[in-house]
C-alpha cells in the first residue's frame, strides 16, 4: 500500500500536466481572440473560447496584462525557434542572412498575431521594459554576427557593428510592417526580395 506521501506526490504530479495542459488551451484561446478583435482580448471571451470558468484565466495568468506578456513571450519564442536563434546554412554571411530575413518575412506572413504583436502589443506598459531588454539583446547578437562577417572580410571593417545591425534591424522592421498594413497586401516573395536587398545594400555586399 502506498504511503500518503506517495499518495500526495502522485496526486501532485498528476496535476502538473494538467494545469500546463489548461494553461496552453487558454493560449490557443486568447491568439484567437485577439485575432478575432484585431489585438483586442477580453479575459471573459478567452475563458468562454477555452471552456473553462473565468477564475482559471486569473489563476494562471493573474490578470489581462499577465496573460498578453505570456501571449507576447509564446510568440518571442518562437520567433526565436525559427528566425533569431538559428544558424542559417549558406558558405557566406550574405547567403546566410538572405535565408534569415526570407524565413523572418514568411514568419511575419503566416502567423496572423505577428502584426498585432509588432505593432500594437509591444507598446503595452506591462511589455515596455521587456520589449527593451529584448531589442538590446538581439542589437548584442547582431552586432556579433556583423563583427564576425567583418572579420571575415565579408562586410567592410569601417562599420561600426552596433550602429550597422540597430538600422538594419529598424528597417526590416518597419518594412514587414509596411507591408502587412498595405492594402492589398503585396507578394510575400516580392517583400522578402526587397527587404533583403535593403539589408544588401545597407552592410555593402552583393545581394
Amino acid at each position: 500500500m502506498a504511503s500518503p506521501a506517495t499518495k500526495k506526490q502522485t496526486k501532485s504530479s498528476t496535476k502538473k500536466p494538467a494545469r500546463k495542459a489548461t494553461r496552453d488551451q487558454l493560449l490557443d484561446a486568447a491568439r484567437a481572440e485577439l485575432i478575432k478583435g484585431d489585438g483586442e482580448l477580453e479575459l471573459a471571451k478567452v475563458a468562454k473560447r477555452a471552456g473553462v470558468s473565468d477564475g482559471l484565466t486569473y489563476y494562471h495568468f493573474g490578470n489581462k496584462a499577465g496573460l498578453i506578456k505570456a501571449l507576447v513571450h509564446t510568440f518571442y519564442a518562437a520567433m526565436d525557434d525559427h528566425v533569431t536563434a538559428i544558424p542559417f546554412e549558406g558558405e557566406t554571411w550574405a547567403e546566410r542572412e538572405r535565408a534569415r530575413v526570407f524565413a523572418m518575412v514568411e514568419f511575419f506572413y503566416r502567423d496572423p498575431v505577428a502584426l498585432i504583436v509588432a505593432t500594437r502589443l509591444r507598446t503595452e506598459p506591462s511589455l515596455v521594459a521587456e520589449e527593451a531588454t529584448r531589442a538590446i539583446r538581439l542589437h548584442e547578437l547582431g552586432a556579433k554576427n556583423i563583427a564576425q562577417a567583418q572579420n571575415a572580410g565579408e562586410i567592410s571593417a569601417s562599420y561600426n557593428p552596433l550602429l550597422l545591425v540597430s538600422m538594419i534591424l529598424a528597417g526590416v522592421t518597419e518594412g514587414v510592417r509596411t507591408a502587412l498594413n498595405t492594402k492589398p497586401v503585396p507578394p510575400i516573395t516580392e517583400v522578402q526580395h526587397e527587404i533583403w536587398s535593403f539589408v544588401a545594400r545597407a552592410a555593402g555586399v552583393q545581394s
